[in-house]
């Protein structure tokens, strides 16, 4: 009885196991933060700054923007606000502050918020 329950569950898992439905290409080397929003797949890559709006049918770059920021602090995260129609970028300083900066969809600053200041 142990060894048909066994394989029972065994079928089953592989029977309702989910499978990769689409593989896309990362549009720059270090993303180190992804989001959905507004219909499309939202990175920010951690060396380049660069935050881009993907096309998630197909890969395709639809829009890139700069995530301007001081030196000392880098991008660790990333996530949109349907609510506000803000990308907000997750920065930290590998200390003990993060902040997020929000950015209109199209890339135009929008402010920031202090998030932990230590």
């Amino acid at each position: 009885m142990r060894k048909v329950l066994i394989c029972l569950l065994v079928i089953f898992s592989l029977a309702t196991a989910k499978s990769i439905v689409l593989t896309l290409d990362a549009p720059d080397t270090n993303i180190s933060g992804l989001a959905w929003g507004d219909g499309k797949l939202w990175c920010v890559d951690q060396t380049t700054d660069y935050v881009y709006s993907i096309n998630p049918d197909d890969g395709t770059v639809l829009s890139t923007f700069y995530s301007a920021h001081p030196s000392n602090i880098y991008p660790t995260g990333l996530a949109f606000s349907e609510q506000h129609d803000y990308v907000c970028v997750g920065f930290w300083d590998s200390g003990t502050n993060g902040y997020v900066y929000k950015y209109d969809p199209d890339g135009t600053y929008v402010g920031q918020v202090d998030m932990c200041g230590g």
